[in-house]
C-alpha cells in the first residue's frame, strides 16, 4: 500500500518528520497454494491459471548472489604486488604492502610535511591511479600530498598534487587521485602540509586503468609560445608541456588528433608540476568524427593541476578539442593529456611476434576482418607474442575473428596462454580449448611484459585471429577466480558467505514489503551454484531457500533468474564475464551442459512451490549487437533445451524468454511449441540517460508496441529491468500503462552502492555507499570481509521521492494523468537576469524564450515564482530551451513559501539534463523558489517552469 497522500500546510511541513517506509511494514496475506499462478493467454492468473488476473510488480535483488562491478562491492582489481618493496621517512613500510587493514605504517607524530612513504616496483610498470588506505586511522589523511615517479630511485618527476582533505565521493580515510599514465619503477607519496594527527597509511595500491596510449596521436593549438610545440602535452613526460605564452582568454583551443576513431569515457589534463597554476580558467570538451562537426561532452572550471571530466556516457571520436571559455592572468599549459576509454588495453606500442610469421599489425588494427594466420594446419608450437612494452597486470584475453567468415571455424584447437617478464622464463597461466569465433581466456590476475599464446593442438584448418585482445577485467568470474587462487575454496566461500549476509536481510524484504511490491526478481549468479570447475557445491540453496520462505511469508513472490552462465550469456560485466559476441557460454557444449543441470535441479527443488514466480533461463542472452536470423535460430535452440529440461520435472510453472534486444530477437513460442510461457524485455537507454525526451520515447514505444504483442503472439510479459533516472513522472507513466494493460514490471533494482548525485545510484530504492570495495588482489581474507561488512542497507541513503513514485503504482494504478497548475497571475523575479532579459520568460509558455542568469553558474543564484493564491502542487518541472541544454542547474534546493519570506526546502538534488522534473510530497504554498547549488562555466536558464498538482 502506498502511504496517504498529505497535503501539508508549511507549517506542518516544518515539524513533520518523515518515517522510514520499513519502519512500519504492512505485509501482504502470505502466498499460499492458490496463488500458484500460470498463463492464460496474455495474462496471468492465480489457481494454476483459472483464477484472478495477477501483476508482478516488483524489484530485482541485484548484486546479492552475483557481483556487479557498479552496484555492489565486487571489488576492484589493483597491479600485482609480488616482488614490490616498500621504504619510508620512518616506521615499518612493510605495513602498506602487507593486505592487512590492521597494521599500518604511521609517522608516529604530527604532519610536518617532509614524510614520504615508497615502493619499489621491480620493474618498470605500468600505473595511472594511486590509492592510500589509512585503515582503521580513518583521521590520519595526509594535509596535502604530492606523487613522485622515478626510473632509477634518484631523479624524480611529479606526476600529482593534491590537498588531502577527503572529497565528498569517498570515505575519509581515502586518498586516491589519477593522473597521467606512467611507466616507472620507483613511486613515492611524499606528504607536504601541516596537521596535528599523524599521517598513517594502511594498505597503498596502484592501478591501470584503461588509458590511450598517445604515441600516435598529434596535437595543434590556437596559439603556443615559441619555445615549445603542442606535441609535449601528449609526450608521455610530464616535465614537458605545451602552453599558450599569453594570459587566458576565452577561445584558445587545444586539439588532438588520435589518428584512430576511439572510445572516450574520461579525459584527464594535467598542466604539470612547472606550470600548476595554469590550469584552465574555465573550458569545454568537444569530440569530432572528422574534425568538422563537433559534439560537446563536457564542461567545468580548473581548481588545481588536475582536471578531470568524466562523459555521461563513452562517446566515439577521432579528435578532441579543449576550448578555453574564462579568462584569467596567467597562461594556460598542458603537460599531458590522458584519455580513458572502455575496458580493454589500448594497444598502440605494442610489439606482436608469431610463429609462423604472418601479419601481425592485423591483430591489433581494428579491424575482425583483417586477419593474422599460420597459413598452414594447425600443430602444436605455433604461437603469437605481444610484448607490452612495459610490466601490466592482466587476467584476460580474447582471440576474436569476423562474423560469418571462414575464420570463424579457425579457431585454436588447444591453447596455452604463458606469461614473462623477460621473454625468455615463461610461467604458464591457462590452457584450454578454442571456441567457434571467438575464444575467452581468464586467469588470476598476474603481472607480465610478455604474453604468449601458444597453439597446442592439431587441426586441418588454419589457426586464425582477427583481433587480441588483453584486459584487467572485474566481474564475477574474475573475483571467484582470484578468490580461489589465493585463499582456497573454503575461504573464498567464507568471503563470499559475508558479502550474502551483509547485502540483503529480512529487513530489507520489510522494506520491500513496505513499498507494496509483490514480487523480487532473484539474479543468480552461476558460480552461487556451480564450483568454477562445473562441480556442484555443497549447499548451494541455502539463501535461495531462505529468500523463498521469507518472501513467501510476507506475500512476496520471486522470480528466479540465472543472470549469470558459465562462460557468459552476453559481452558484458553484468552477464557475470565481461568477453566478446558471442562470449563463452555459446561455443562451449560443456557449458551449455552444466546450464541444463542447473535449471534440472532448480525445477527439480521447486517445483509445486507457489512462491516461485517462475524460471527466467537466462538473462539477457546476446549472440551478437547485430544478431541475424542465424544467431536467433542458435539462440531459441538452446532455450529450447532448456525449456525442454524443466518441463520434464516441472510442467507448472511459468518460464521466462528473453526478447533482448526487441522481438525479433527470439522465436515466436509456436514455432517450438512453448506453453505457459512469459516473454521479458529490459528497454533500456543508457546513453540517452540525461535526455527526458529520450527516456520518455522509451516509455510510449513500449507501451504502444507491447498492446500489440498482447494479441500476437498473445503471451504475458514481465518488464524485467528498466531504469529512466531521475525522472519520475517518466517512471510514473510507465508503471501506469503497464498496470493498465495487466503487463509486469520489477524495476532495476532495490539497491546500488554508486552515489544518487550521478545517474546510476536513482536506480536503487536505496544508494550512496562510499566505502572502499576490496582490492581483489591485495586485501587478505579479514580485510576483504571488513570492507564487505560496511554494505549493508542501514550504510546507504534511501532514496524517498524514487521510493514513493514506485509505491504509488505497486498496487496497480493504471492512470497517469499531471495536472499542470494555471499560470494565469504568476509573476517570476530571480537573482539576476542577463542585460534585455526577464525572469517572466520563464512562465510565459512559450519554449523558445527564456529567463538567463547572464554569468556563469554559482551557489546561490535564485528563480522566484509568485502563484498569486495559494496553491496545491506535488511536482515542479524545470527546462531549458532545446538548443541551450548545458544551462541546467547542476544542482538545487526547491523552496515553497506561504509569505515569500519563511521558506522551506521540500526538494534538493543533482540538475540532471535539460529537462528535470522535481517531485515533492504535496504541499499547498503561494511561492516556489529554485535555489542554484552547483557551479558550472554555463549560465543558468530556464525556458519554462511547471508546477503540477501532485507528484506523479
Amino acid at each position: 500500500m502506498r502511504r496517504p497522500a498529505h497535503v501539508l500546510t508549511i507549517a506542518a511541513l516544518t515539524t513533520a518528520a518523515l518515517v522510514p517506509l520499513a519502519a512500519a511494514p504492512a505485509h501482504a496475506d502470505p502466498i499460499g497454494p492458490s496463488d500458484f499462478f500460470a498463463a492464460d493467454g496474455a495474462v496471468l492468473r492465480t489457481d494454476h491459471g483459472t483464477g484472478d488476473v495477477v501483476n508482478l510488480r516488483g524489484t530485482n535483488l541485484g548484486g546479492w548472489l552475483t557481483f556487479e562491478d557498479w552496484m555492489s562491492p565486487l571489488g576492484e582489481f589493483a597491479l600485482d604486488r609480488g616482488g614490490w618493496t616498500a621504504t619510508a621517512s620512518t616506521g615499518t613500510p612493510s605495513n602498506v604492502l602487507d593486505g592487512s587493514l590492521t597494521t599500518r605504517w604511521t609517522s608516529g607524530a604530527a604532519q610536518a610535511g617532509g614524510e614520504w612513504v615508497q615502493l619499489d616496483l621491480g620493474a618498470p610498470t605500468l600505473f595511472n591511479r594511486i590509492l592510500v588506505d589509512a585503515g582503521p586511522s580513518a583521521a590520519d589523511w595526509p594535509a596535502s600530498y604530492e606523487v613522485l615517479v622515478s626510473t632509477n630511485g634518484t631523479t624524480w618527476s611529479s606526476v600529482a598534487a593534491a590537498a588531502g582533505t577527503p572529497p565528498p565521493t569517498v570515505t575519509s580515510e581515502i586518498t586516491t587521485t589519477r593522473f597521467a599514465p606512467q611507466v616507472a619503477r620507483y613511486v613515492r607519496v611524499a606528504q607536504t602540509g601541516a596537521r596535528s594527527s599523524w599521517w598513517s597509511v594502511a594498505e597503498l595500491n596502484l592501478f591501470s586503468d584503461p588509458v590511450l596510449n598517445n604515441g600516435g596521436a598529434t596535437a595543434t593549438a590556437s596559439s603556443t609560445a615559441g619555445f615549445t610545440t603542442p606535441g609535449a602535452g601528449l609526450d608521455g613526460n610530464v616535465t614537458t608541456a605545451w602552453t599558450t605564452g599569453t594570459n587566458q582568454v576565452a577561445g584558445q583551443t587545444y586539439t588532438v588528433d588520435f589518428g584512430r576513431v576511439l572510445e572516450v569515457t574520461k579525459v584527464l589534463v594535467d598542466s604539470g608540476a612547472a606550470y600548476a597554476n595554469d590550469f584552465p580558467a574555465t573550458y569545454e570538451i568537444s569530440g569530432s568524427s572528422d574534425g568538422v562537426n563537433w559534439t560537446k561532452v563536457a564542461s567545468g572550471a580548473g581548481t588545481n593541476r588536475m582536471v578531470t571530466a568524466d562523459l555521461w556516457t563513452a562517446t566515439w571520436m577521432r579528435y578532441l578539442r579543449i576550448t578555453q571559455t574564462g579568462t584569467k592572468a596567467g597562461w594556460w599549459s598542458i603537460s599531458e593529456v590522458a584519455v580513458t576509454s572502455t575496458g580493454k588495453f589500448d594497444r598502440a606500442g605494442w610489439t606482436v611476434t608469431s610463429s609462423p610469421a604472418g601479419t601481425t599489425s592485423a591483430l591489433t588494427d581494428g579491424d575482425p576482418a583483417t586477419r593474422w594466420t599460420s597459413g598452414a594446419a594447425q600443430a602444436p608450437g605455433q604461437y603469437v607474442q605481444v610484448d607490452f612494452g612495459a610490466r601490466v597486470t592482466l587476467n584476460n584475453v580474447v582471440l576474436d575473428t569476423q562474423k560469418n567468415s571462414s575464420s570463424e571455424t579457425d579457431y585454436p584447437r588447444a591453447y596455452t596462454v604463458a606469461v614473462s617478464d623477460n621473454g625468455t622464463s615463461w610461467s604458464t597461466v591457462a590452457t584450454g580449448t578454442g571456441t567457434f569465433k571467438a575464444t575467452t581466456v581468464n586467469f588470476a590476475a598476474t603481472a607480465a611484459r610478455y604474453l604468449r599464446v601458444t597453439q597446442t593442438g592439431s587441426s586441418g584448418s588454419w589457426w586464425s585471429i582477427g583481433e587480441l585482445d588483453v584486459a584487467l577485467n572485474n566481474d564475477d568470474y574474475s573475483l571467484r577466480l582470484a578468490l580461489d587462487d589465493r585463499f582456497g575454496a573454503t575461504t573464498a566461500q567464507q568471503i563470499v558467505d559475508t558479502h550474502r549476509d551483509t547485502w540483503l536481510t529480512e529487513a530489507d524484504l520489510d522494506n520491500i514489503a513496505a513499498i507494496g511490491l509483490n514480487t523480487v526478481r532473484l539474479p543468480i549468479g552461476w558460480s552461487e551454484l556451480l564450483n568454477l570447475d562445473g562441480t556442484w557445491k555443497a549447499d548451494p540453496w541455502d539463501k535461495i531457500d531462505w529468500l523463498i520462505q521469507e518472501a513467501g511469508e510476507r506475500g512476496i513472490y520471486v522470480l528466479l533468474d540465472l543472470h549469470t552462465v558459465p562462460g557468459g550469456g552476453c559481452p558484458w560485466g553484468s552477464c557475470g564475464r565481461v568477453g566478446p559476441n558471442p562470449n563463452g557460454y555459446w561455443g562451449s557444449a560443456t557449458y551449455q551442459d552444466w546450464v541444463v543441470d542447473i535449471w534440472e535441479a532448480i525445477a527439480t527443488r521447486y517445483e509445486g512451490n507457489p512462491v516461485v514466480a517462475g524460471y527466467d533461463l537466462i538473462n539477457e542472452p546476446l549472440i551478437d549487437y547485430g544478431e541475424d536470423a542465424a544467431d536467433v535460430a542458435q539462440k531459441s535452440a538452446v532455450y529450447d533445451r532448456l525449456y525442454d529440461a524443466v518441463r520434464a520435472i516441472d510442467p507448472d510453472h511459468t518460464i521466462h524468454l528473453a526478447a533482448f534486444f526487441g522481438w525479433n530477437a527470439i522465436a515466436d513460442p509456436a514455432d517450438f511449441g512453448w506453453t505457459n510461457v512469459v516473454y521479458e524485455l529490459h528497454p533500456y537507454d543508457m546513453p540517452n540517460g540525461q535526455d527526458w525526451n529520450a527516456q520518455r520515447s522509451v516509455v510510449t514505444t513500449q507501451l504502444a508496441d507491447v498492446a500489440n504483442r498482447l494479441t500476437d503472439p498473445g503471451i504475458p510479459v514481465l518488464y524485467g529491468e528498466y531504469s529512466f533516472y531521475y525522472f519520475d513522472d517518466v517512471w510514473a507513466e510507465f508503471m501506469a500503462g503497464l498496470n493498465a494493460l495487466d503487463v509486469s514490471w520489477t524495476n532495476w533494482t532495490y539497491k546500488v552502492r554508486g552515489s544518487q548525485s550521478g545517474g546510476g545510484g536513482y536506480w536503487g530504492f536505496y544508494n550512496t555507499n562510499l566505502h572502499q570495495v576490496p582490492v581483489i588482489n591485495s586485501d587478505d581474507a579479514t580485510s576483504f570481509q571488513t570492507r564487505l561488512a560496511r554494505f549493508g542497507t542501514a550504510n546507504f541513503t534511501p532514496n524517498d521521492r524514487f521510493i514513493e513514485t514506485v509505491s504509488h503504482y505497486a498496487g496497480g494504478l493504471g492512470t497517469f494523468a499531471p495536472v499542470a497548475v494555471s499560470r494565469t497571475g504568476w509573476t517570476a523575479t530571480a537573482s539576476a537576469t542577463e542585460p534585455g532579459g526577464s525572469a517572466g520568460a520563464a512562465i510565459d509558455g512559450n519554449t523558445g524564450t527564456r529567463w538567463a542568469s547572464g554569468t556563469s553558474q554559482v551557489n546561490g543564484q535564485w528563480f522566484q515564482v509568485d502563484m498569486g493564491t495559494p496553491r496545491t502542487i506535488g511536482q515542479v518541472t524545470i527546462q531549458t530551451r532545446d538548443w541551450e541544454r548545458w544551462d541546467y542547474p547542476r544542482g538545487f534546493q526547491l523552496q515553497v513559501s506561504t509569505n515569500g519570506s519563511t521558506w522551506t526546502t521540500v526538494a534538493s538534488g543533482p540538475g540532471f539534463g535539460w529537462k528535470r522534473p522535481i517531485t515533492f510530497d504535496t504541499v499547498t504554498a503561494r511561492y516556489l523558489r529554485v535555489v542554484q547549488t552547483g557551479s558550472a562555466p554555463e549560465w543558468w536558464s530556464i525556458g519554462e517552469l511547471t508546477a503540477y498538482t501532485a507528484a506523479p
